[in-house]
Protein backbone atom coordinates (compact mmCIF):
# COMPACT_ATOMS: atom_id res chain seq x y z
CA UNK A 1 0.00 0.00 0.00
CA UNK A 2 1.48 3.35 -1.03
CA UNK A 3 1.76 6.64 0.83
CA UNK A 4 -1.16 8.16 -1.08
CA UNK A 5 -3.41 5.47 0.38
CA UNK A 6 -2.04 6.14 3.85
CA UNK A 7 -2.72 9.85 3.45
CA UNK A 8 -6.43 9.22 2.87
CA UNK A 9 -6.83 7.93 6.41
CA UNK A 10 -4.57 10.64 7.75
CA UNK A 11 -6.86 13.41 6.52
CA UNK A 12 -9.46 12.36 9.11
CA UNK A 13 -7.35 13.40 12.10
CA UNK A 14 -9.26 15.85 14.29
CA UNK A 15 -8.11 19.42 14.77
CA UNK A 16 -7.31 18.68 18.42
CA UNK A 17 -5.05 15.76 17.50
CA UNK A 18 -3.27 17.85 14.89
CA UNK A 19 -2.64 20.59 17.44
CA UNK A 20 -1.49 18.02 20.00
CA UNK A 21 1.13 16.80 17.52
CA UNK A 22 2.89 20.17 17.80
CA UNK A 23 3.40 19.67 21.54
CA UNK A 24 4.69 16.09 21.56
CA UNK A 25 7.49 15.50 24.04
CA UNK A 26 10.65 13.83 22.81
CA UNK A 27 9.68 10.68 24.69
CA UNK A 28 6.28 10.61 23.02
CA UNK A 29 7.85 11.22 19.63
CA UNK A 30 10.33 8.37 20.21
CA UNK A 31 7.44 6.08 21.04
CA UNK A 32 5.48 7.06 17.92
CA UNK A 33 8.49 6.66 15.62
CA UNK A 34 9.21 3.20 17.02
CA UNK A 35 5.52 2.28 16.85
CA UNK A 36 5.30 3.53 13.26
CA UNK A 37 8.07 1.21 12.11
CA UNK A 38 6.56 -1.69 14.04
CA UNK A 39 3.23 -1.08 12.31
CA UNK A 40 4.91 -0.76 8.94
CA UNK A 41 6.72 -4.09 9.38
CA UNK A 42 3.50 -5.76 10.62
CA UNK A 43 1.52 -4.40 7.67
CA UNK A 44 4.08 -5.68 5.17
CA UNK A 45 4.20 -9.11 6.82
CA UNK A 46 0.42 -9.43 7.03
CA UNK A 47 0.08 -8.24 3.44
CA UNK A 48 2.47 -10.91 2.24
CA UNK A 49 0.67 -13.55 4.28
CA UNK A 50 -2.74 -12.39 3.03
CA UNK A 51 -1.66 -12.69 -0.58
CA UNK A 52 -0.66 -16.29 0.02
CA UNK A 53 -4.17 -17.25 1.14
CA UNK A 54 -6.63 -18.40 -1.50
CA UNK A 55 -9.75 -16.40 -2.36
CA UNK A 56 -10.92 -12.91 -1.35
CA UNK A 57 -11.62 -12.03 2.27
CA UNK A 58 -13.44 -8.91 3.40
CA UNK A 59 -11.96 -9.32 6.89
CA UNK A 60 -8.38 -9.52 5.63
CA UNK A 61 -8.96 -6.43 3.49
CA UNK A 62 -10.57 -4.65 6.44
CA UNK A 63 -7.63 -5.38 8.73
CA UNK A 64 -5.12 -4.19 6.12
CA UNK A 65 -7.12 -1.00 5.60
CA UNK A 66 -7.24 -0.27 9.33
CA UNK A 67 -3.51 -0.93 9.67
CA UNK A 68 -2.77 1.45 6.83
CA UNK A 69 -5.09 4.10 8.24
CA UNK A 70 -3.52 4.03 11.72
CA UNK A 71 -0.06 4.06 10.17
CA UNK A 72 -1.10 7.11 8.18
CA UNK A 73 -2.41 8.85 11.30
CA UNK A 74 0.89 8.34 13.11
CA UNK A 75 2.83 9.50 10.07
CA UNK A 76 0.75 12.68 9.97
CA UNK A 77 1.44 13.33 13.66
CA UNK A 78 5.19 12.95 13.05
CA UNK A 79 4.86 15.13 9.96
CA UNK A 80 3.37 17.94 12.04
CA UNK A 81 5.86 17.40 14.88
CA UNK A 82 8.97 17.50 12.69
CA UNK A 83 7.70 20.41 10.59
CA UNK A 84 7.13 22.46 13.76
CA UNK A 85 10.87 22.53 14.51
CA UNK A 86 13.53 24.50 12.62
CA UNK A 87 16.06 21.66 12.78
CA UNK A 88 13.35 19.25 11.64
CA UNK A 89 12.56 21.53 8.71
CA UNK A 90 16.22 21.53 7.67
CA UNK A 91 16.41 17.73 7.90
CA UNK A 92 13.28 17.44 5.75
CA UNK A 93 14.84 19.71 3.13
CA UNK A 94 17.29 16.88 2.43
CA UNK A 95 16.21 14.48 -0.32
CA UNK A 96 15.72 11.06 1.24
CA UNK A 97 14.55 12.32 4.63
CA UNK A 98 10.83 12.27 5.28
CA UNK A 99 8.77 13.24 8.32
CA UNK A 100 9.30 9.97 10.20
CA UNK A 101 13.11 9.95 10.02
CA UNK A 102 13.20 13.70 10.74
CA UNK A 103 10.98 13.16 13.80
CA UNK A 104 13.18 10.27 14.94
CA UNK A 105 16.31 12.41 14.73
CA UNK A 106 14.66 15.16 16.76
CA UNK A 107 13.42 12.67 19.34
CA UNK A 108 16.71 10.85 19.83
CA UNK A 109 19.26 13.67 19.54
CA UNK A 110 19.55 16.38 22.18
CA UNK A 111 21.91 19.01 20.81
CA UNK A 112 22.38 20.45 24.31
CA UNK A 113 23.99 17.13 25.32
CA UNK A 114 26.09 16.65 22.16
CA UNK A 115 28.71 19.44 22.28
CA UNK A 116 30.38 18.37 19.03
CA UNK A 117 29.96 16.10 16.02
CA UNK A 118 32.12 13.43 17.63
CA UNK A 119 29.72 13.20 20.57
CA UNK A 120 26.86 12.69 18.14
CA UNK A 121 28.78 9.96 16.28
CA UNK A 122 29.28 8.18 19.62
CA UNK A 123 25.62 8.51 20.53
CA UNK A 124 24.64 6.94 17.21
CA UNK A 125 27.17 4.10 17.51
CA UNK A 126 29.58 5.40 14.86
CA UNK A 127 32.70 5.67 17.02
CA UNK A 128 34.74 2.48 16.50
CA UNK A 129 36.88 3.27 19.55
CA UNK A 130 33.90 2.98 21.91
CA UNK A 131 33.71 -0.52 23.40
CA UNK A 132 30.64 -2.19 24.91
CA UNK A 133 32.00 -4.08 27.93
CA UNK A 134 30.61 -7.32 29.26
CA UNK A 135 29.55 -7.52 32.92
CA UNK A 136 32.61 -9.63 33.65
CA UNK A 137 35.05 -7.19 32.04
CA UNK A 138 33.35 -4.19 33.64
CA UNK A 139 33.76 -5.86 37.05
CA UNK A 140 37.46 -6.50 36.46
CA UNK A 141 38.12 -2.89 35.43
CA UNK A 142 36.22 -1.32 38.32
CA UNK A 143 37.67 -3.68 40.93
CA UNK A 144 41.16 -2.88 39.66
CA UNK A 145 40.78 0.91 39.76
CA UNK A 146 38.30 1.52 42.60
CA UNK A 147 39.21 0.63 46.18
CA UNK A 148 35.96 1.06 48.11
CA UNK A 149 32.60 2.83 48.31
CA UNK A 150 31.73 5.55 47.59
CA UNK A 151 33.67 6.05 44.35
CA UNK A 152 35.86 9.15 44.45
CA UNK A 153 36.14 11.67 41.62
CA UNK A 154 39.73 10.55 41.02
CA UNK A 155 38.72 6.90 40.73
CA UNK A 156 35.82 7.76 38.41
CA UNK A 157 38.24 9.67 36.20
CA UNK A 158 40.60 6.68 36.09
CA UNK A 159 37.79 4.35 35.01
CA UNK A 160 36.58 6.86 32.43
CA UNK A 161 40.06 7.26 30.96
CA UNK A 162 40.62 3.50 30.83
CA UNK A 163 37.30 2.87 29.06
CA UNK A 164 37.23 5.92 26.76
CA UNK A 165 34.25 7.55 28.50
CA UNK A 166 33.48 11.16 29.34
CA UNK A 167 33.70 11.31 33.16
CA UNK A 168 30.97 13.96 33.53
CA UNK A 169 28.48 12.12 31.33
CA UNK A 170 29.58 8.80 32.85
CA UNK A 171 28.70 10.01 36.35
CA UNK A 172 25.41 11.50 35.19
CA UNK A 173 24.44 8.23 33.53
CA UNK A 174 25.38 6.20 36.61
CA UNK A 175 23.37 8.45 38.92
CA UNK A 176 20.25 8.51 36.76
CA UNK A 177 17.44 6.72 38.62
CA UNK A 178 15.62 3.76 37.15
CA UNK A 179 12.05 4.33 35.93
CA UNK A 180 9.81 5.09 38.94
CA UNK A 181 12.83 4.76 41.20
CA UNK A 182 14.69 7.12 43.51
CA UNK A 183 18.03 8.61 42.47
CA UNK A 184 21.00 6.98 44.20
CA UNK A 185 22.57 9.00 47.00
CA UNK A 186 26.15 7.93 46.29
CA UNK A 187 28.14 6.56 43.38
CA UNK A 188 29.03 3.00 44.31
CA UNK A 189 31.20 0.37 42.68
CA UNK A 190 28.15 -1.68 41.75
CA UNK A 191 26.54 1.33 40.06
CA UNK A 192 29.76 1.97 38.15
CA UNK A 193 30.00 -1.65 37.02
CA UNK A 194 26.38 -1.71 35.85
CA UNK A 195 26.80 1.56 33.96
CA UNK A 196 30.01 0.41 32.29
CA UNK A 197 28.26 -2.76 31.12
CA UNK A 198 25.44 -0.82 29.47
CA UNK A 199 25.36 -0.30 25.71
CA UNK A 200 27.28 2.99 25.23
CA UNK A 201 25.21 4.17 22.27
CA UNK A 202 21.57 4.69 21.40
CA UNK A 203 20.44 1.49 19.67
CA UNK A 204 17.25 3.01 18.24
CA UNK A 205 19.17 5.96 16.83
CA UNK A 206 21.68 3.59 15.24
CA UNK A 207 18.87 1.69 13.50
CA UNK A 208 17.36 4.99 12.39
CA UNK A 209 20.71 6.06 10.90
CA UNK A 210 20.92 2.73 9.07
CA UNK A 211 17.50 3.45 7.53
CA UNK A 212 18.73 6.94 6.69
CA UNK A 213 21.78 5.55 4.89
CA UNK A 214 19.65 3.13 2.89
CA UNK A 215 17.42 6.03 1.89
CA UNK A 216 20.42 8.07 0.70
CA UNK A 217 21.56 5.16 -1.47
CA UNK A 218 18.10 4.83 -3.03
CA UNK A 219 17.78 8.51 -4.00
CA UNK A 220 21.23 8.88 -5.54
CA UNK A 221 19.75 9.40 -9.02
CA UNK A 222 17.29 12.06 -7.90
CA UNK A 223 18.22 15.44 -9.40
CA UNK A 224 17.77 17.10 -6.00
CA UNK A 225 19.82 14.54 -4.11
CA UNK A 226 22.93 15.51 -2.14
CA UNK A 227 24.03 12.71 0.20
CA UNK A 228 23.34 9.90 -2.28
CA UNK A 229 25.88 11.43 -4.63
CA UNK A 230 28.30 11.85 -1.73
CA UNK A 231 27.87 8.13 -1.08
CA UNK A 232 28.66 7.28 -4.72
CA UNK A 233 31.82 9.42 -4.63
CA UNK A 234 32.95 7.82 -1.40
CA UNK A 235 32.26 4.31 -2.64
CA UNK A 236 34.40 4.96 -5.72
CA UNK A 237 37.27 6.12 -3.49
CA UNK A 238 36.85 3.05 -1.29
CA UNK A 239 36.88 0.77 -4.33
CA UNK A 240 40.07 2.35 -5.70
CA UNK A 241 41.79 2.04 -2.33
CA UNK A 242 40.63 -1.55 -2.04
CA UNK A 243 41.90 -2.47 -5.51
CA UNK A 244 45.28 -0.92 -4.72
CA UNK A 245 45.66 -3.11 -1.62
CA UNK A 246 45.01 -0.32 0.86
CA UNK A 247 42.85 -2.58 3.02
CA UNK A 248 45.21 -5.56 3.14
CA UNK A 249 46.03 -5.14 6.83
CA UNK A 250 42.35 -4.90 7.73
CA UNK A 251 41.43 -7.85 5.51
CA UNK A 252 44.06 -10.01 7.23
CA UNK A 253 42.18 -9.70 10.54
CA UNK A 254 38.95 -11.15 9.15
CA UNK A 255 38.17 -14.78 9.92
CA UNK A 256 35.45 -16.33 7.76
CA UNK A 257 34.72 -19.77 6.34
CA UNK A 258 36.84 -20.81 3.39
CA UNK A 259 33.76 -21.72 1.39
CA UNK A 260 32.29 -18.21 1.61
CA UNK A 261 32.47 -15.60 -1.12
CA UNK A 262 33.98 -13.14 1.34
CA UNK A 263 36.95 -15.46 1.96
CA UNK A 264 38.09 -15.03 -1.65
CA UNK A 265 38.41 -11.29 -1.11
CA UNK A 266 39.96 -11.39 2.36
CA UNK A 267 42.55 -13.99 1.34
CA UNK A 268 43.55 -11.68 -1.52
CA UNK A 269 44.01 -8.74 0.83
CA UNK A 270 40.78 -7.10 -0.27
CA UNK A 271 37.44 -6.26 1.34
CA UNK A 272 34.32 -7.79 -0.27
CA UNK A 273 31.83 -5.51 -2.08
CA UNK A 274 29.35 -5.62 0.81
CA UNK A 275 32.06 -4.34 3.16
CA UNK A 276 32.95 -1.52 0.77
CA UNK A 277 29.26 -0.63 0.47
CA UNK A 278 28.93 -0.49 4.25
CA UNK A 279 32.06 1.65 4.67
CA UNK A 280 30.92 4.18 2.09
CA UNK A 281 27.45 4.36 3.57
CA UNK A 282 28.83 4.73 7.10
CA UNK A 283 31.08 7.61 5.97
CA UNK A 284 28.09 9.34 4.37
CA UNK A 285 25.96 8.94 7.49
CA UNK A 286 28.73 10.42 9.65
CA UNK A 287 28.96 13.41 7.31
CA UNK A 288 25.21 13.93 7.59
CA UNK A 289 25.38 13.67 11.39
CA UNK A 290 28.15 16.30 11.38
CA UNK A 291 25.91 18.57 9.32
CA UNK A 292 22.92 17.83 11.54
CA UNK A 293 24.93 18.82 14.60
CA UNK A 294 26.25 21.95 12.84
CA UNK A 295 22.74 23.16 11.97
CA UNK A 296 21.32 22.24 15.38
CA UNK A 297 24.18 23.93 17.23
CA UNK A 298 23.83 27.11 15.18
CA UNK A 299 20.07 27.23 15.78
CA UNK A 300 20.65 26.77 19.52
CA UNK A 301 23.60 29.12 20.00
CA UNK A 302 23.31 31.57 17.13
CA UNK A 303 26.77 30.71 15.82
CA UNK A 304 28.33 27.69 14.09
CA UNK A 305 30.26 25.13 16.15
CA UNK A 306 33.99 24.59 15.96
CA UNK A 307 34.82 22.49 12.94
CA UNK A 308 35.31 18.76 13.59
CA UNK A 309 38.91 17.80 14.42
CA UNK A 310 38.97 15.26 11.60
CA UNK A 311 38.29 18.02 9.07
CA UNK A 312 40.51 20.72 10.53
CA UNK A 313 43.52 18.58 11.46
CA UNK A 314 42.88 15.11 10.13
CA UNK A 315 44.13 15.52 6.58
CA UNK A 316 40.96 16.76 4.89
CA UNK A 317 41.60 19.64 2.54
CA UNK A 318 38.40 21.55 3.12
CA UNK A 319 35.34 21.90 5.30
CA UNK A 320 32.14 20.54 3.75
CA UNK A 321 29.29 22.87 4.78
CA UNK A 322 25.75 21.60 5.39
CA UNK A 323 23.56 21.73 2.28
CA UNK A 324 20.42 23.90 2.23
CA UNK A 325 21.76 26.03 5.08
Amino acid sequence: MNLETLAIGSERLSKDLREAATTLTTGQARYLVDYYYQMQDARIRSGNQGRQEEGPSSWVDYVHTQQAMLEGHVRTALDIYSNNNELGQWARSITGIGPVIAAGLLAHIDITRTPNAGALWRLAGYDPTLEWFSKEKAKVIVDELVSKNPVTDEELTLVAERTNRNPVLFRKLAMTPKPNGKPPKKLTKDLLKATLARRPWNAQLKVLCWKLGESFVKVQNNKNDYYGKIYVERREKEELRNAAGGNAEHAATKKVGKTTEAYKYYSDGKLPPAHIYARAKRWTIKLFLSHYHHVGYEILHGEPPARPWIIVQGGHSEFIPPPNW
